[in-house]
Formats: C-alpha cells, sequence, structure tokens
C-alpha cells in the first residue's frame, strides 16, 4: 500500500513538472523567432531576412517593405497589429491554463484546461497564412509594377518574381510545439493518477484536494474487529 500511495505521489508531481517545462517554454517562445524568411536574388547577393516573433517583425524590415511598395503590397508592421498587441497576454493565459490543469478541475473537466496548449501551433499558422493571403491578394493597383495576386510560401521554397523565397520555422515554433507535447504528457499521466483515485466515480467540476493533496484512499472493506 505504501508502494502504491510512494508511485501515485511521484506521477502527481511528474505531473506538476511537466506542466511547469510546458510553462517555461512558452515563456522562451516569447522571445525567440516563430518563422523566419529568407529571400535572394541577383541583386541581392547576401540575401534579406525576416524574423516573425509573436510581438514584432525583426531584420530587413525596411529594404522588405521598400520592395514590397513597388508591387503594391502592404507594409509589414501593419501585419497582425492587434494579435501582436494581445500576443503577451495569451502567452500568459495559456500557460496560467496548463498550471490551473494540473490544481483546478475535476477528471471531467482537466481535457479542456489542455485544448489552449494543442491550438496555440494550429491558430498560430493559421493567422500567418491568412495575412499572408491577404498581403499577396489585396495589392494596390496604384502600384509602379504590376503582378499577378499571390500567396507567398508559408514554409518550404517559393517564388516571387526574381526573388526566391524560403519560409522556415524558427525555435520559437518548435518551443510551442514541446510545450504541448509535454502538456499531452502531463494529462496523460493525470488520467492515470485520477483512475485511481477514490473519488475518480463522484469527482465533479473541482478536484476535492487539488490533485497533489494526497493519494487515493480507497475505503476499506475490511470489518472492523471488536474487542
Amino acid at each position: 500500500m505504501e508502494s502504491t500511495q510512494n508511485n501515485d505521489r511521484t506521477r502527481r508531481y511528474l505531473v506538476l513538472a511537466l506542466a511547469a517545462i510546458a510553462v517555461a517554454l512558452y515563456a522562451a517562445a516569447y522571445f525567440q523567432p516563430m518563422w523566419g524568411w529568407y529571400l535572394s536574388a541577383p541583386q541581392y547577393p547576401k540575401g534579406l531576412v525576416m524574423s516573425v516573433y509573436l510581438d514584432k517583425v525583426t531584420g530587413d524590415v525596411t529594404e522588405i517593405n521598400i520592395l514590397n511598395h513597388y508591387i503594391g503590397m502592404k507594409k509589414l508592421d501593419e501585419a497582425a497589429e492587434l494579435e501582436r498587441a494581445l500576443a503577451v497576454y495569451g502567452v500568459c493565459g495559456i500557460g496560467l491554463m496548463a498550471m490551473l490543469m494540473v490544481f483546478f478541475p475535476g477528471k471531467r473537466y482537466a481535457k479542456y484546461f489542455t485544448l489552449p496548449a494543442f491550438l496555440f501551433p494550429v491558430v498560430f499558422l493559421g493567422m500567418m497564412y491568412m495575412w499572408m493571403y491577404r498581403f499577396g491578394h489585396e495589392l494596390s493597383p496604384e502600384a509602379p509594377v504590376t503582378v499577378p495576386p499571390f500567396t507567398p510560401t508559408l514554409t518550404g521554397h517559393g517564388q516571387i518574381g526574381n526573388f526566391h523565397t524560403l519560409g522556415l520555422p524558427g525555435p520559437g515554433f518548435y518551443m510551442i510545439l514541446g510545450a504541448a507535447l509535454a502538456v499531452a504528457l502531463a494529462f496523460t499521466l493525470r488520467k492515470k493518477v485520477c483512475a485511481g483515485c477514490a473519488h475518480a466515480e463522484t469527482c465533479g467540476a473541482v478536484c476535492p484536494h487539488l490533485f497533489l493533496g494526497r493519494g487515493p484512499q480507497a475505503p476499506s472493506s475490511r470489518l472492523p474487529v471488536v474487542q
């Protein structure tokens, strides 16, 4: 019995450790490039680089904006202004949900606290593609150079005029994938712990002992000894 309780408590602290790792990865991802593009052309032998963070765009932004102006594209700074302004709050919220998943929800509701971690990479890619589509299709008719509407390549090699492009995920994107994996492992371990808990069948919206409070205490089937 004591060995079982020790194993149970170890699992509980592993869940906490995995959630903490996920939070650390989210915090680190905020300060790392989420995506990067490399542009090369005969007139730019050294190439141009653009890095997309959750809250900003860095690199050869000025030069790329000048090139975009010639074909009627908007400035890079105009993309996802609201999303970039809210990014820090979004990252904090997702990290908070990962930690709350450890302590707060009951067995039936814990899965909902993991959803933000899994949706984050998908939503990020979707928003990136949407803005790239808009920038390539909402071209100014008064541009000095007319090009047909296009969608810049999100990942891999592409071509825009005489520019060869290469899009690749950055360290930040791999970090949020790693955080999602950590949350998934934490949730899987949490399910195993909850399955062996004495409150498993009656557990409601809130864990009755905040998950880390104590191990499962199944009711004893032995009759009391009368002396």
